[in-house]
């Protein structure tokens, strides 16, 4: 779902996974376990920089199929165990010349009885177009999470 305040683009995704909360949040923070599912279906990923406390950064290079590099990298705002986790979010090639800008992403975990239900909401796009890249790349890389999960039990 994308919705729109104060001219700016909001993505969010809901996703429930049948697995603990403390399994779910230790695959977003832990860089050993990450690695191995992080970024769309396809993709693989060298964590370059993972410093999971508040203040603390992140690089991480994604590697397309055609072997094209995508790289991010961002810090992490606030971090609650096994309840949230907030960073931002910046791209580090440009795109038309212009500046990429950061952005705002949120994990929320929840307990549920089936499992976990993860929320992902990504904030302050300036455009549609933006907001609907980065929910094809969530949609996937939240896909392929899934199939990580299956995998490890």
């Amino acid at each position: 779902m994308i919705d729109m305040h104060n001219g700016q683009f909001t993505l969010q995704l809901n996703h429930t996974y049948k697995a603990s909360r403390d399994r779910v949040f230790q695959a977003w923070t832990k860089q050993d376990l990450l690695k191995q599912w992080w970024g769309p279906q396809g993709f693989t990923t060298t964590v370059d920089r993972m410093d999971v406390v508040e203040g603390g950064g992140y690089r991480f290079i994604m590697q397309a199929p055609n072997g094209s590099n995508h790289i991010i990298g961002g810090s992490y705002v606030e971090i609650v165990p096994n309840e949230k986790l907030v960073f931002t979010w910046k791209w580090e090639h440009q795109s038309g010349g212009k500046e990429q800008e950061e952005t705002l992403v949120t994990i929320e975990f929840t307990e549920q009885d089936t499992g976990t239900k993860l929320v992902v909401t990504h904030e302050n796009f300036s455009t549609m177009n933006e907001a609907e890249n980065h929910n094809n790349g969530w949609s996937s890389s939240l896909e392929g999470f899934k199939h990580y999960l299956e995998q490890q039990v």
